[in-house]
């Protein structure tokens, strides 16, 4: 069963106090899913800021609100992925108060080569990716031309980074830190664990209502994320079930197992779902109406493709459905025979 904590939900600007020394505030964002939880670690150095909202000047006057009314120094700023709205304002942050930024090597190096200044850069890769999927070559590029609105979120990455990696721990104040890692939302997505106290903070990997986005996009169009992000539930329930779970949306709760098989059975149904949907050919963009029933555009279209080829990608893996290249350089999935 999945109990949200008893905390009140801050109000923008505002922070409460959700464990001894772990502050939580919640951080508007310019999309769907409308905020983000945001933590601060103290130590007797100072103040340690995991995740950072997106880059706005609405998000640098909260922090500065915020980080004011503690009146103690920044120590460090942590990133538990590479996704605009955890890593932002890492940059900003880092310069203002001139302090290292931590995250593993594959969220780190991703940002630079994803938010770093490309001019020149062949594009017809990231066109390929939609046309594959069934869009027409106008909305391939449409989606193309979107890449620097994206970008545009995130302050420039420091040259410089701290590494977080599985297996180590991060002492902050009274509390040691175990250094999890994990895939399929993000390449090497980072939570924090104080097995002390039964305190994990979750960042996107495992939320309580609503699943993260695991997705195939156009850098890596082979990847396996979904079969990642199921081996990192069944690594999740190795943890205490009374775990307090403080996760990048919604709110913080108890639940940490039921919340692991309650996705992996999401997962499971949507697989259902294409196996019986792909018994005829179909095109990515054909699978979406049996994944999601709200009409899709824009940004959620975006990130809709990327799931339903996440699960495509996992049932070819598996052997369940073949892939074809048909005569427009459509892909189209079928499944097998004993499928």
């Amino acid at each position: 069963m999945i109990t949200p904590s008893t905390h009140s939900i801050p109000a923008s600007g505002s922070f409460c106090e959700v464990a001894a020394g772990v502050y939580w505030l919640r951080m508007p964002l310019p999309f769907a899913l409308d905020h983000i939880n945001l933590y601060i670690l103290e130590a007797d150095e100072g103040l340690y800021v995991v995740d950072t909202g997106v880059q706005s000047e609405r998000s640098k006057a909260i922090w500065q609100q915020v980080l004011g009314a503690l009146d103690k120094p920044v120590a460090g700023v942590i990133a538990t992925h590479m996704h605009p709205d955890h890593c932002g304002l890492a940059g900003w942050l880092c310069q203002t108060y001139k302090v290292p930024l931590y995250m593993s090597a594959l969220e780190y190096y991703g940002a630079i080569a994803y938010f770093s200044p490309n001019p020149g850069a062949d594009t017809s890769v990231e066109a390929d990716y939609f046309v594959k999927a069934g869009l027409s070559q106008t909305e391939a590029q449409s989606y193309v031309s979107d890449h620097s609105k994206y970008v545009d979120s995130v302050a420039p990455i420091p040259l410089a980074y701290r590494r977080l990696q599985a297996g180590k721990s991060l002492r902050i104040g009274n509390r040691q830190w175990q250094i999890l890692t994990y895939g399929g939302h993000s390449p090497e997505h980072v939570c924090l664990f104080d097995a002390e106290a039964n305190l994990l903070i979750g960042g996107d990997q495992i939320l309580p209502y609503i699943s993260p986005n695991i997705g195939v996009y156009s850098r890596e169009p082979e990847a396996q994320p979904l079969t990642e992000y199921l081996l990192s539930l069944e690594q999740l329930k190795q943890l205490p079930p009374d775990t307090l779970v403080l996760p990048a949306h919604n709110q913080p709760y108890t639940g940490l197992h039921t919340r692991c098989d309650e996705l992996a059975e999401h997962h499971q149904a949507l697989l259902d779902r294409l196996l019986a949907h792909c018994k005829t050919p179909r095109s990515l963009v054909a699978c979406l109406p049996v994944l999601y029933k709200r009409k899709l555009s824009g940004q959620m279209l975006f990130f809709a493709l990327a799931e339903g080829l996440a699960h495509l990608n996992h049932l070819l893996k598996t052997g369940l459905v073949t892939r074809q290249c048909d005569e427009h350089g459509v892909y189209r999935y079928q499944t097998c025979e004993n499928g």
